[in-house]
């Protein structure tokens, strides 16, 4: 008997799966959809405020709009694509205003990023959660942050909004574990993308992410650190409070 390789074990796993990719217009969510179509998936829908150029030169992937943070704009994308059996649903979407608490725009900035990061993915999961549990099982997967467990003050309030999707997360999956729905947190560092152009540390390659994500889907994991975030988060695990401090460095040097 010939081996499986790692790419036929994938695909195999991804075969006849529709998949919901939310936020698919950014980098990451970008290098997910061409990760994703690698495979034999039957179809990706990739959802977006705005259509995403990236569906129309790709082959069983399809464009659709939503605003996460409009309850009503989620139930009609879920009314558009019912008869479509989405299987995976994947939210990448999510905003960073890079604000510290005593910024003139903090209170503005904090309650857009509130809207996408935390209640996005509360309206999201309100919606097709119930939608896999009815099915008999599937994976949500969300993005969420190494700063979801401590905070950077460079980035205080969209750290805060990433702490709340975590606490959300872990609620869903109380909820829906039980039928069969693996509900799945991301936790990157920084990543390569237009959302931190101006962070000048180490930064995880999109592409390298987006192999991790497919690994993970696979896999049935709940929690994923790729990369640099797998060292940074046993440093918090084994002290979190040197991880604290650490994080408030940032302020003090600039």
């Amino acid at each position: 008997m010939n081996p499986v390789s790692n790419d036929q074990r994938l695909g195999n796993s991804l075969q006849d799966q529709c998949v919901l990719l939310v936020g698919g217009s950014g980098g990451i969510g970008q290098a997910i959809a061409e990760a994703l179509l690698a495979y034999p998936v039957r179809e990706l829908i990739i959802a977006s405020p705005k259509p995403a150029p990236l569906a129309g030169g790709l082959a069983r992937a399809s464009s659709e709009t939503v605003d996460v943070a409009d309850p009503a704009s989620v139930r009609a994308l879920a009314a558009r694509i019912e008869a479509h059996d989405v299987g995976i649903v994947i939210n990448c979407a999510g905003i960073n205003g890079s604000c510290r608490v005593f910024s003139p725009d903090a209170q503005r900035l904090a309650r857009r990023e509130m809207d996408v990061n935390y209640f996005g993915l509360l309206n999201l999961a309100q919606v097709f959660g119930p939608v896999l549990r009815e099915r008999g099982g599937g994976t949500f997967m969300t993005f969420l942050s190494f700063v979801s467990h401590v905070n950077l003050p460079l980035m205080a309030t969209y750290s805060a909004s990433k702490a709340a999707a975590h606490s959300l997360l872990q609620a869903l999956r109380a909820e829906l574990t039980p039928y069969g729905v693996v509900m799945c947190g991301v936790y990157p560092t920084a990543v390569d993308t237009e959302m931190t152009r101006d962070f000048d540390g180490p930064k995880e390659s999109p592409s390298d992410l987006a192999r991790v994500v497919i690994e993970s889907l696979v896999a049935g994991a709940e929690d994923v650190y790729p990369g640099a975030a797998a060292a940074a988060h046993a440093g918090f695990v084994a002290d979190p409070k040197a991880t604290e401090r650490a994080m408030a460095q940032s302020v003090r040097s600039t």
